[in-house]
């Protein structure tokens, strides 16, 4: 009997001069790949049908769920867990489940060095869908006593997509790796800038320390604010 071939998802990074590849522990059930057109609907006078116009075809979309064990091997954590001696002294040595997962939802972000988000493959037997990860959905099923997350499903939706079909980012300074400057505007607060420019909220003290401001509150409307690399 041959050697259970594995699906896998490929990361293309810098421009796809680097890869990482992040095997399934579980090839998934099913998977459905949607295709699609664009029609426009032409209502001529005299006519009592309106005849329909064909603009373009539309990117196909590739989904599937997919299932992870922080042991790598369905239900190995669990009896992990659930061992005399985890149990006796009260400890997991079980790693989190993220710690796999998380290759997967970064790739849905804007990566510092193409500023663009990343191109994906999904490979497996004779598939290889390429494009864009456009929604990830983690679900987390089973934890240790400590509440760490061992075990996850992830609902995955790659969106079709050659690397020229992906533009950066329209403003040149807009990556968190690049510094930039930002004007102030009613409303605004260290805070929502932060989470704007970083999607943490937590590094608004990075833009206060960039700024010399000793009082986060000391900012006002028109105010130009440097926002630093990351």
């Amino acid at each position: 009997m041959g050697t259970l071939k594995k699906a896998k998802i490929v990361i293309y990074k810098n421009g796809g001069k680097n890869r990482e590849e992040v095997e399934c522990a579980f090839n998934p059930s099913q998977y459905t790949i949607k295709s699609g057109a664009n029609y426009k609907e032409d209502n001529s006078l005299g006519t009592d049908v309106s005849r329909m116009v064909f603009l373009s075809g539309t990117q196909k979309e590739f989904s599937t769920t997919l299932f992870f064990d922080s042991e790598g091997e369905f239900g190995r954590a669990e009896n992990i867990l659930t061992s005399s001696d985890n149990l006796l002294n009260g400890t997991s040595s079980l790693k989190p489940v993220t710690d796999m997962t998380k290759k997967i939802t970064s790739a849905v972000n804007v990566s510092g060095s193409d500023h663009k988000p990343p191109l994906v493959s999904f490979i497996w037997g004779n598939l290889d869908f390429k494009g864009v990860i456009t929604s990830v959905t983690e679900t987390f099923t089973m934890f240790d006593t400590f509440g760490k997350p061992i075990r996850a499903k992830m609902d995955i939706t790659i969106k079709e997509a050659q690397e020229e079909g992906i533009t950066k980012k329209s403003e040149p300074f807009e990556s968190p790796d690049r510094t930039k400057y930002k004007t102030v505007v009613e409303g605004s607060s260290l805070w929502n800038i932060a989470y704007e420019e970083y999607g943490d909220c937590g590094k608004w003290r990075l833009i206060a320390k960039a700024n010399g401001l000793l009082n986060p509150l000391n900012i006002y409307p028109g105010q130009v604010l440097k926002i630093p690399a990351l």
